[in-house]
């Protein structure tokens, strides 16, 4: 029977067994890409029969599954000799060329492991001194490098120095070509085991079994293992012993258990029945042999044994010959075997780390039959050359001096005593006079856990850029940092906590990926949203980091998600990804105190910090809730892990949140960079009516984007590896018209486009179950080039990192400047050439203008939006829709906290409930919840997601506590209203307190309202406005640097906003300073981004309308509405009155006049309409030029001859 290929992608299956549902025990075909790809056939009928196993004993067994995720063993074994322990590896490097060129051979997980795992056999060695503190990070961080991935990078020095040994010059990569069946090679060699319970284990290890394998037999059969670490945490305690012999091999369908029974099994048939009938149903395959069968090497049970093992046996022909090419990879592993073998020793106390001089170390390299003499002593000593190298620069890091000296290397029979020297040891022979460490590489079918080695947490000195660029170049193979990423990393080096603000595109994960590594202890990293954490984990994936695990909604088993759990709880995960969501449940909360016991946590990372703000465009209320949750439960023995905060944009009022969320207030925590101006992308704007919006679309793909780089329309869009030009498309929705399922299948259908979409919720019409798997397989074909086109949602947009995304297209305005130079980014990383267009339809300019005043109320414009057909749509009441959803109305969400507050129930007390809200849905309660955080009602809640349950702890807090927790909330966002919004709060204190409470609520939202809404609704007129008003590629650059930059203007503007008077005065010397076009231009971009954060600030409405008037480009609409929005707010908001108002109105009126005298007047008319105050019409004839003089002048007459009329009217009805 030929091979079978996957029906879903075309790659070979392999014969699996299914361990849950109604076909556990079962044989199917599964892809080899598994779990990238989930294919699967039937198994023939009739094959295979004779592994039938019955239904098992225990329940448990019926609930294994075959998973997605890896889940690590920490297998446990007997050593080779009495005498001596044993650990077990999954770790060997390879060069960087061969590390790219695996993802696109598609190596699967059973070649992986045959390549990569390995055990250490070493003697007990008692230590004379226990190690000092710093020794110990030095060593805990050196592991972590070494052991950071399966198959990692092996160092610059090794490549280079193996590549000319065994290449015959450096860099010599061509000849190198990889496939699968490489990597589950081994070389021949003979084995010694001499640990065995009964003459007949022996006689079946060292006769049976190389007749039956061949001489590299050994590296398949695993003795005297423990069956508690082959079965999942469920199943462990009915199963214990050992079993004599595990046998596997990747050709093999399933593991085999071998027991040679002796007269014992008659005794014990019953429990054996049992254990048996458990690994059968976990996936093994378990055969029971006679002793006496060993003894005469024949028999029923080994003529079975040796027909099963046939795949394997003919798959088992030897390891590399003497093509250079693979003898290279092959000493790259080695070489990594060796670093890990002298770390072992210097931790055991062998070797002293201080005195690498002093070392003398033997191999027997030259005895595995694949190199000469002289090539296995130079490839011993590259390896420990490159560990010296790697322990000085970690050293010095730590501010530790190694002593000088150059080991002594050899490949010889072990000499010298016991201390300082060591015998590495690769083939059979045992020594007694030296420590002698053994390596032999082992296959068994599961991923194996990595041990960790307990340090105390680090706080370091600042590290030179040189000694960083060392560890840079070695697990990154970067050459320099970029801006902003030395500074970053020194800080989280130092303990300090951070907050990165650089473009995107800059290298943001690098920093703390570096910085995570080169300190003792685990991190953790909190993403938003699930594409994320599968991107970084595949990034790192491409770097040879493994340690690493996203615990996401992905992993649906619970009781798998329980185990990795557990093993984050135990160090395994160098870099666990979560979901802030984690923070709030009970159970992650204990595993991070088990952590800490034995390993500190190194980092906290918040990444795209933005989230943590509700002004954010991302505002997620989950992570409002880390640092805290951060801070207490990550300490370990006192030391607080510094927080990470990473963020490509974010606005003056996000930055503050992120710092008061956080809790970060150092000043130089903040790490800018010099410029968010990205050359390489050039920017294209296309209007249409929202109904030619896909004839846009298709004539830029078509036509206009291949002409752009030189390539005809028929390859533009042919996938061709890293040279594919890569795009995306961004739409607002899943479903409809404007959706990405709609749009991806017109470009698939109308263009011939290969493209296919992405979103976060599954589309309509598809499980959520299907749609998780899909979405997966659709990124990771994305990523690697199979797609050239991908139509996502933003759920796709944030932090995915891709080289050659070459450009980008929003289908819809997007909703803020930050927002759209976030998503734009993901194109050009590489720092080439791309372009990045938006297709805008303001189909009703005058709709548009009302929808986004600043002086309508949210109420009005959800009205206005939800009156608008579906026909009448454009790109801006579209996103308001969006908008509105998010900001409901006051009184909608003041019902919903007021569900809350009747859920709780007595609220005045300290307490803790435990209440489910059935009448609002997990998100709106999350939310109201958060609201009374803010106010200090409640301290802190966690949820049960599987049942909606809330763990409610209420602070008891006293009315003069929630008031001060408001005001403190409020001056956070503009000091200027504090004091007005703590004398209306004031006048609530006689009510009782649930009445309190919910009035204190409302004032929030209030709040909240005038400002964040509002403030929300801005940064979508200031995108319309970059998109519409220039819409050339230097307009578009010029409005986005000069929104997001800092000027010199930005140190006055924070003053301004600071000020509790509304900054009128400094507003008026800022104003003043403006001498030319370009200032005006440069404060209106400034100004339109403190905007954003402070919507209704009299100062800066003020500078927004003068400094828009006197701009080439300037708009008397927008002018008009920021002046109108500055009086009114002066007034309502910030309590400004007579005088200060008076002075404020005449002189705007006289600043605009000088550039739009018809404006003024016009304005100056409504004002005095909307004041109908008689004080100020003469407070502006007497301080204005006669020309804006004649208005209040005649207001004054209007006013006095109705006052006439009025007095002889009242007299005449007096005569009558």
């Amino acid at each position: 029977m030929s091979e079978p290929r996957c029906p879903v992608c075309g790659s070979p299956m392999v014969l699996r067994t299914a361990r849950k549902g109604p076909n556990a025990g079962d044989k199917f075909y599964g892809c080899s890409r598994y779990p990238g790809c989930r294919g699967t056939l039937p198994f023939p009928v009739g094959e295979g029969a004779g592994n039938d196993i019955s239904p098992a004993q225990n329940e448990q067994v019926a609930n294994l599954q075959s998973s997605g995720v890896s889940i690590p063993h920490r297998l446990v074994a007997r050593s080779r000799y009495e005498g001596c322990q044993v650990r077990f590896f999954e770790s060997v490097a390879v060069p960087f060329p061969i590390m790219e060129e695996i993802p696109d051979i598609e190596l699967p997980e059973a070649n992986m492991r045959a390549f990569s795992q390995w055990r250490l056999d070493f003697p007990d060695f008692e230590r004379t001194c226990e190690l000092s503190t710093t020794t110990r990070q030095i060593l805990a961080v050196a592991e972590k490098i070494l052991t950071r991935g399966r198959i990692t990078i092996c160092s610059p020095f090794v490549e280079e120095s193996l590549s000319r040994l065994l290449l015959g010059q450096p860099g010599i990569m061509d000849s190198v070509h990889i496939s699968p069946d490489i990597f589950s090679m081994t070389p021949q060699r003979e084995i010694d085991f001499s640990w065995f319970d009964s003459p007949s284990e022996r006689a079946f290890y060292d006769r049976f079994l190389p007749l039956t394998l061949g001489p590299s037999f050994a590296k398949w059969v695993l003795p005297q293992v423990s069956l508690s670490s082959l079965l999942p945490r469920s199943l462990q305690s009915p199963v214990d012993g050992r079993a004599d012999f595990l046998i596997s091999h990747p050709s093999l369908p399933d593991p085999i258990l071998i027991e040679i029974d002796g007269e014992q099994h008659e005794i014990h048939a019953g429990v054996d029945q049992l254990r048996d009938s458990i690994l059968t149903r976990a996936g093994f395959r378990v055969i029971r042999i006679p002793a006496c069968e060993c003894e005469t090497l024949s028999g029923k049970g080994l003529g079975e044994l040796t027909r099963i093992l046939q795949p394997a046996c003919r798959n088992s022909s030897g390891g590399p010959n003497r093509d250079s090419a693979l003898l290279f990879i092959y000493a790259t592993k080695i070489c990594h075997q060796i670093q890990l073998t002298l770390l072992q020793a210097i931790k055991m106390g062998c070797l002293n780390l201080l005195d690498p001089g002093a070392w003398s170390i033997t191999a027997d390299l030259d005895g595995i039959g694949l190199y000469s003499r002289e090539e296995a002593d130079q490839i011993l000593r590259i390896a420990v050359a490159d560990l010296v190298e790697l322990l000085g620069k970690i050293s010095n890091l730590y501010s530790v001096n190694i002593n000088d000296g150059v080991p002594v290397c050899s490949i010889s029979e072990p000499r010298g005593d016991r201390y300082n020297a060591i015998h590495i040891a690769y083939t059979r022979n045992q020594y007694r006079s030296v420590n002698t460490f053994y390596i032999q590489d082992i296959y068994v079918p599961f991923d194996i856990a990595c041990e960790s080695f307990p340090a105390e947490p680090a706080r370091l000195s600042p590290p030179s850029e040189e000694t960083l660029s060392y560890f840079l170049k070695y697990i990154f193979r970067k050459p320099y940092f970029w801006d902003g990423q030395y500074a970053s990393i020194v800080r989280a080096l130092e303990g300090k906590d951070t907050i990165v603000l650089l473009p995107t595109g800059s290298g943001k994960s690098l920093i703390f990926q570096l910085a995570s590594l080169l300190l003792p202890g685990v991190s953790v990293v909190v993403e938003p949203i699930i594409s994320l954490i599968q991107d970084q984990l595949d990034n790192l994936s491409s770097y040879g980091i493994h340690r690493c695990m996203g615990i996401t909604s992905m992993i649906s088993d619970a009781e798998e998600r329980s185990d990795i759990i557990e093993l984050f709880g135990q160090g395994e995960y160098l870099l666990t990804y979560v979901a802030p969501e984690r923070f709030q449940m009970q159970e992650f909360r204990e595993s991070l105190r088990a952590l800490t016991v034995h390993t500190p946590v190194a980092l906290v990372v918040i990444d795209e910090a933005h989230c943590v703000s509700e002004w954010g465009h991302d505002f997620r209320t989950s992570y409002l809730n880390i640092a805290r949750i951060a801070r207490e439960y990550c300490q370990s023995g006192g030391h607080i892990p510094p927080l990470v905060a990473l963020t490509g944009t974010a606005s003056r009022s996000v930055l503050k949140d992120v710092r008061r969320e956080l809790q970060i207030q150092d000043i130089d925590a903040i790490i800018t960079p010099d410029s968010f101006d990205r050359p390489e992308l050039k920017f294209h704007i296309l209007s249409a009516p929202s109904k030619e919006k896909m004839s846009k679309l298709k004539g830029y793909l078509g036509q206009m984007l291949p002409g752009l780089f030189g390539v005809s329309g028929s390859s533009f869009y042919q996938t061709r590896g890293h040279g594919t030009y890569s795009g995306l498309v961004f739409c607002p929705n899943v479903d409809g018209q404007y959706g990405v399922v709609e749009v991806a299948g017109r470009l698939r259908s109308e263009l011939g486009i290969n493209t296919s979409f992405y979103s976060g919720r599954q589309p309509k019409y598809s499980s959520a179950d299907n749609w998780n798997r899909t979405k997966e397989a659709t990124a990771r074909d994305f990523k690697r080039n199979r797609i050239p086109l991908l139509v996502s949602t933003k759920a796709f947009g944030m932090g995915i990192d891709k080289a050659n995304i070459r450009y980008t297209v929003h289908y819809c305005l997007p909703p803020s400047i930050e927002a759209f130079y976030q998503e734009a980014g993901r194109a050009g990383r590489d720092r080439r050439v791309a372009h990045c267009c938006i297709i805008v339809s303001d189909d009703d300019p005058e709709r548009t203008k009302r929808l986004l005043d600043p002086n309508v109320d949210a109420e009005e414009v959800a009205a206005m939006v939800r009156d608008i057909s579906w026909d009448e749509n454009d790109d801006i009441t579209r996103a308001l829709f969006l908008h509105t959803n998010s900001f409901r109305g006051i009184d909608s969400e003041y019902r919903d906290i007021l569900s809350v507050l009747e859920a709780l129930s007595d609220f005045s007390h300290r307490s803790t409930r435990k209440v489910v809200f059935p009448s609002l849905n997990r998100n709106t309660a999350e939310r109201s919840l958060h609201r009374l955080v803010i106010l200090g009602v409640v301290s802190d809640y966690t949820i049960d997601y599987s049942s909606n349950e809330f763990t409610v702890y209420l602070s008891g807090a006293d009315k003069s506590t929630i008031i001060d927790s408001y005001g403190a909330y409020v001056a956070g966002y503009s000091e200027g209203r504090r004091q007005t919004e703590l004398e209306k709060a004031a006048r609530l204190l006689d009510l009782p307190y649930k009445d309190f409470v919910l009035k204190m609520a409302e004032l929030l939202l209030r709040f909240i309202y005038e400002v964040i809404e509002k403030g929300r609704r801005r940064a979508l007129y200031e995108m319309l406005l970059a998109a519409t008003v220039d819409p050339s590629d230097s307009g578009v650059r010029q409005r986005i640097v000069k929104y997001l930059g800092t000027t010199e203007y930005s140190e006055r503007l924070d003053s301004m906003v600071e000020d509790p008077g509304g900054g009128i005065g400094q507003a008026k010397e800022i104003f003043e300073s403006i001498v030319s076009l370009n200032d005006a231009a440069e404060l209106r971009g400034q100004v339109s981004r403190y905007l954003e954060s402070y919507p209704d600030h009299p100062g800066l409405l003020m500078l927004r309308a003068l400094s828009e008037i006197m701009c080439r480009d300037a708009s008397r609409e927008i002018s008009a509405q920021n002046f109108m929005a500055s009086i009114l707010s002066a007034s309502e908001n910030y309590s400004a009155k007579g005088q200060k108002l008076f002075d404020l109105i005449s002189w705007g009126l006289e600043q605009l006049s000088r550039q739009d005298m018809e404006l003024a007047i016009e304005l100056e008319s409504k004002i005095l309409l909307r004041f109908n105050d008689p004080g100020l019409a003469r407070f502006l004839v007497g301080n204005l030029p006669q020309t804006l003089g004649t208005e209040p002048a005649w207001f004054l007459l209007d006013r006095l001859t109705h006052l006439s009329q009025q007095l002889l009217i009242n007299r005449g009805e007096r005569k009558l």
